[in-house]
């Protein structure tokens, strides 16, 4: 009797395990999908807005960052090199959007230019919803790898094969092995 409680409780438990092995896993793609689906937003939305930088008269070196960033991310994306190189170089389009959309700030004929304000209104809210996208894949990938090193769990999650996913998390290997000039060697 007490053996077949046991047993039940064991299957009970692993049954449990499987169970969340399975909702994580699907969480875990179904949020590294809404990042790829807002990431091809962006791509989409950036080019009404450079056609609407090109004739404001923005600083054009800003300009040329964006363009580039927006190449290499697209690269990077095609060529599949990997979460962390495509964090990188979606972080470095962020960073060229985020320093266009702030010197489009300080003109006051672009603050009254719907062609530019349109577009850049919509780029603004997207680069919020990537955000929130990556972070909720970053949760759903750190939960399923907790599944792996946690006690009660690794046994199960080895057997039922889990891998850990990579994060969408830049790694600085990637962007340069150069240290910043203020930091000692």
């Amino acid at each position: 009797m007490i053996v077949a409680i046991l047993v039940l409780a064991v299957l009970v438990y692993a049954s449990t395990i499987e169970r969340r092995v399975r909702r994580y896993r699907s969480n875990t793609a179904a949020s590294r999908h809404l990042v790829t689906v807002e990431v091809e937003r962006r791509y989409i939305q950036l080019e009404p807005f450079i056609a609407a930088i090109d004739s404001s008269g923005l600083d054009p070196e800003a300009v040329r960052q964006l363009v580039g960033a927006r190449s290499w991310s697209k690269a990077v994306r095609d060529r599949g090199l990997g979460l962390g190189a495509q964090a990188a170089a979606e972080n470095a389009l962020s960073a060229a959007v985020h320093t266009v959309l702030s010197e489009a700030d300080t003109h006051p004929k672009l603050k009254s230019n719907w062609a530019f304000q349109g577009p850049a209104g919509d780029l603004e809210t997207t680069e919020k919803r990537i955000a929130g996208a990556v972070r909720v894949y970053n949760d759903n990938a750190y939960k399923l790898a907790l599944l792996r090193s946690s006690f009660s769990t690794k046994f199960m999650a080895k057997a039922l094969k889990v891998t850990d996913p990579e994060p969408f998390a830049e790694h600085s290997s990637l962007v340069t092995d150069e240290q910043p000039e203020d930091v000692p060697a």
